[in-house]
């Protein structure tokens, strides 16, 4: 089985150093790379955002104002943007790169022009997500994948598990994100814009 490179957000071996497994050691390799595109795809679900860089097609229906908000950021590029009511999106309906300014939250304010109220009138071709994964996620992905592999090896997959950290309980179930991992992922959860 080959990583999903799309959503990757850690490597094998960065991983395998992580669990302590020696890069010699290949039995386990399959596994863990199942672990790490399924951790991925569960922080790209709870984030409500994917995460790893990639270029993006979407299609919008704007409010008639200068601002729209785009599903996935950090917005690295805009390839195009149209604006078309007729959904065409001929040359005449193309937005001039100096016509609009790009924000971190994903926002794209447009300096002359609004964003159509049309059903899919508004195409935008962009490359979102992190180029470079900050450490903090990627830890987070290393540290579930470690308590995974150590559940797996222990035979306790599917077992609920009490532990007690000072003094609070955290109680974590298989499927469930970690307490350590949540608390980094809420930085990086998508902000609904109305």
């Amino acid at each position: 089985m080959a990583i999903d490179s799309a959503n990757a957000l850690t490597t094998l071996v960065a991983t395998k150093v992580w669990v302590a497994i020696a890069s010699a050691v290949t039995t386990f390799d399959a596994l863990i790379e199942i672990y790490i595109d399924a951790v991925c795809a569960q922080f790209n679900n709870y984030t409500k955002r994917l995460l790893k860089s990639r270029t993006l097609t979407e299609y919008y229906e704007g409010n008639g104002t200068p601002d729209l908000y785009v599903r996935q950021y950090p917005i690295t590029s805009i390839t195009s943007i149209h604006i078309d009511n007729d959904r065409a999106y001929g040359a005449a309906t193309l937005i001039d790169p100096t016509k609009y300014v790009l924000y971190d939250d994903g926002k794209i304010h447009l300096d002359q022009n609004t964003f159509s109220a049309a059903a899919k009138a508004n195409k935008i071709v962009y490359v979102a997500g992190h180029t470079t994964i900050p450490n903090d996620l990627v830890m987070a992905v290393q540290d579930q994948i470690k308590w995974m592999f150590r559940k797996h090896q222990s035979n306790q997959e599917g077992i609920r598990v009490e532990t007690q950290i000072g003094g609070s309980t955290t109680l974590t179930e298989e499927g469930e994100i970690l307490t350590s991992s949540l608390e980094i992922l809420k930085r990086y959860k998508r902000k609904d814009h109305i």
